[in-house]
């Protein structure tokens, strides 16, 4: 991503496409939290303040990207278009999808033993606590559903945006596999996911 742009002036451009009563309200009590001022986690991609904006930012690009070779038929001469209800939906899904990283991460300084000289040093780093422990993706769903009303296949694509690493996966994989069933756009964003963290993100840990 482009140092030089403004990751929150980003965020509130790509916002306005989601139009839903209470959309307002949503965007009210993310200001409210250190959700544009967070990082993404603690250790790995996006650790370091602002990475959370950065990374839903880099999510939405990639699940536009991703949305718009689903639907263009393979013998098109161009992409295919989307429509302002995909466009919402993809705004949703993309910048909040991980809301439920606001308030989790607390900077703190640490210890660690500098690998070049062998010196131990301080560093801020973060540590991971919970305020209300709901689970990752339902936890996302709940908050954002406190404020405006989700589509089915917008709720089952947060609840299981992390796919098989989701926790509640690891023990029965029969609802994440029946929620890809059910609509694309749970692995549509789980793929957005991915590719952020692991492409656009990478070498933007600690």
């Amino acid at each position: 991503m482009n140092g030089t742009r403004d990751p929150k002036a980003d965020f509130l451009t790509i916002y306005k496409d989601i139009r839903r009563p209470g959309a307002d309200k949503l965007l009210a009590w993310l200001a409210s939290t250190d959700f544009f001022t967070a990082p993404a986690g603690a250790k790995h991609h996006g650790a370091f303040p602002g990475g959370l904006v950065i990374h839903s930012l880099n999510v939405y690009r990639r699940l536009r990207e991703i949305t718009i070779r689903d639907l263009t038929p393979r013998d098109a001469l161009g992409p295919a278009p989307i429509s302002e209800r995909e466009e919402e939906t993809v705004a949703i899904l993309g910048l909040l999808h991980d809301v439920c990283k606001a308030g989790v991460y607390h900077a703190e300084t640490k210890r660690r033993r500098n690998p070049e000289t062998g010196v131990w040093e301080d560093y801020l780093g973060y540590t991971f606590r919970d305020p209300l422990p709901l689970g990752h993706g339902e936890k996302s769903l709940y908050q954002i559903a406190r404020f405006i009303r989700l589509e089915d296949h917008e709720a089952l694509a947060i609840r299981w945006h992390m796919g098989a690493y989701d926790a509640a996966a690891h023990t029965d994989l029969r609802d994440l596999s029946a929620a890809m069933d059910a609509t694309p756009w749970v692995w549509r964003l789980h793929e957005a996911d991915m590719c952020a963290a692991h492409i656009d993100e990478r070498g933007t840990d600690e």
